[in-house]
């Protein structure tokens, strides 16, 4: 039996981050893979995953793991970017110089890359991925910020989409992922930080849009948290400033795609939540905060709208959602496109095994 080292954003409150390593540990453990994860909190990652989970923070058992690995995998999602904090870029890509120095194969699958927008990430990530093979990434707009850095990617899709498709239930309601957001620049990471401010024009806006799109389509609102500890509160505030009825959800990372499935249509802010729509082939709005949800919304094609994060984008949602409200035909023809592009995921996983 091979053992690989997975080393991505694991172990977090981000159910988007957990579908990523779920679909991805999937993969491996049918190739009778041993799985090890570095982690964020390693406990919760063997339960959840049943999967061997060091802490992200020991260096010397993450050399001890790369040493006693047979291959180490960086990813997947969206690991390449300083949008989020100058600590980002370097946190993930000492991982694949570590295991550069160590002689052991090192491949990258289903990467998000961009934006890198300082020298220092530019430089960064040129010398991370150096001999990093293969290198697959979930859009064409990562591979053309990494075909501008110099190194060479394949285009497949988020890993996410390799999830098996939801059982087909009822779809009776108006799903909805918002989270909290903030256009400003940050210095700590995401997992350190409190949650980030959301404007005071950002609940009346969304309350008023989503009143109007459930008189619309005749359809009640279900919020759904993909991350509990930052959106749940913000839904919160939402439903209470809405006059018409609301429920909510926290689902965990093996119930959420069955969550968002039962919305006819699904809004979203949160990435996965527009993956999510797109497996149970449902049309859905996204709003977009960063330019990886415009890029999916693009590759999903006629069965998503893509909004700006924006007064104008949110007052929006209702007209978006009457025009893509009967795209369920194109839903499911953009989630088999999607996995079948996500399938080039598993060829690159089976060439850096052959290492």
């Amino acid at each position: 039996m091979s053992t690989v080292l997975v080393a991505g954003w694991v172990g977090s409150s981000n159910l988007g981050d957990e579908l990523v390593f779920a679909a991805l540990r999937n993969k491996l453990t049918q190739r009778d893979v041993q799985v090890c994860a570095m982690s964020m909190d390693p406990k919760a990652t063997r339960s959840g995953h049943t999967v061997r989970a060091i802490d992200h923070r020991r260096v010397d058992r993450i050399v001890a793991a790369m040493r006693a690995a047979d291959a180490v995998i960086v990813g997947g999602g969206g690991l390449l970017q300083d949008e989020t904090s100058p600590f980002n870029l370097p946190y993930h890509l000492l991982r694949p110089i570590v295991g550069r120095v160590l002689r052991r194969p090192v491949g990258a699958i289903g990467l998000g890359a961009g934006p890198v927008d300082t020298r220092l990430g530019r430089g960064l990530v040129r010398h991370g991925l150096r001999g990093v093979a293969p290198v697959t990434v979930r859009d064409d707009e990562s591979r053309q910020v990494l075909q501008h850095l110099g190194i060479a990617a394949r285009t497949t899709a988020d890993l996410a989409f390799g999830l098996p498709v939801p059982v087909a239930g009822p779809a009776d309601r108006l799903v909805v992922c918002l989270r909290p957001w903030s256009p400003a620049r940050r210095l700590m990471p995401v997992g350190s930080r409190r949650v980030d401010p959301t404007p005071p024009w950002f609940v009346p806006a969304a309350a008023r849009a989503l009143d109007s799109a459930a008189d619309a389509l005749g359809l009640p609102v279900h919020f759904v948290a993909l991350q509990a500890d930052r959106d749940h509160p913000l839904h919160e505030a939402i439903a209470r400033t809405m006059r018409t009825p609301a429920t909510l959800a926290s689902p965990g990372v093996h119930d959420v795609v069955d969550e968002v499935a039962r919305g006819a249509v699904v809004v979203s802010m949160r990435y996965h939540g527009i993956v999510a729509a797109t497996l149970a082939g449902r049309p859905s709005v996204a709003v977009g905060y960063s330019p990886k949800v415009d890029a999916l919304a693009h590759d999903i094609g006629r069965a998503a709208r893509a909004l700006p994060w924006s007064g104008e984008g949110i007052a929006a949602i209702p007209d978006a959602l009457r025009a893509i409200a009967a795209n369920g035909a194109d839903a499911l023809e953009a989630r088999e496109r999607l996995r079948a592009r996500e399938r080039g995921n598993d060829d690159a996983i089976d060439d850096l095994l052959r290492r």
